[in-house]
């Protein structure tokens, strides 16, 4: 369980990242003014990968249980 929650929170977290990016890419520089929330978006979704551990602690999570297998 504590490796499918590891690797969870390190997939969701850069996938969404990835996704905003990608948004914000598109909509060029109207993608980081105040008319679209994707600027605000994109910092609440990189605060969130700090928020329970940085990513290197849940990949060190994820190494250390595929290995005891």
């Amino acid at each position: 369980m504590q490796n499918r929650t590891a690797f969870g929170k390190l997939l969701c977290a850069d996938v969404a990242l990835k996704i905003i990016d990608r948004a914000i890419q598109a909509f060029e520089a109207a993608g980081l003014s105040n008319d679209w929330s994707l600027a605000a978006s994109w910092a609440n979704i990189r605060t969130l990968r700090l928020a329970d551990g940085p990513d290197e602690v849940h990949k060190r999570t994820v190494a250390r249980l595929e290995f005891k297998k």
